[in-house]
């Protein structure tokens, strides 16, 4: 199932991790690990923040993507499905919509 992963760091996590370099190890490993479609990083909250839309085979993909973020930088993380725009049409076509 495709997902939207919002991912946001709080900000003295992030400047240690960014000083000691494992905010880079962590999202390069992160990106290893969930190889997704798109990433894209930005403020928002006030936080460091990075969206990635990633393909998951399974529910139980969430620990093995999410812990690490977790325990490594001390993440907020929100996982809410998402679809292209194929599937939104393909999904209109089923429910009879279009």
């Amino acid at each position: 199932m495709r997902t939207l992963w919002k991912v946001q760091i709080p900000t003295e996590v992030g400047n240690e991790a960014l000083k000691s370099g494992q905010l880079a190890t962590t999202i390069r490993a992160f990106a290893e690990r969930a190889k997704p479609e798109c990433m894209y990083f930005t403020v928002a909250d006030g936080w460091r923040t990075g969206y990635a839309v990633v393909d998951m085979a399974s529910s139980a993909d969430m620990p093995r993507l999410g812990e690490p973020l977790f325990m490594e930088l001390d993440a907020n993380i929100e996982i809410t499905p998402c679809m292209n725009s194929e599937e939104l049409i393909a999904g209109l076509q089923a429910a009879g919509l279009a």
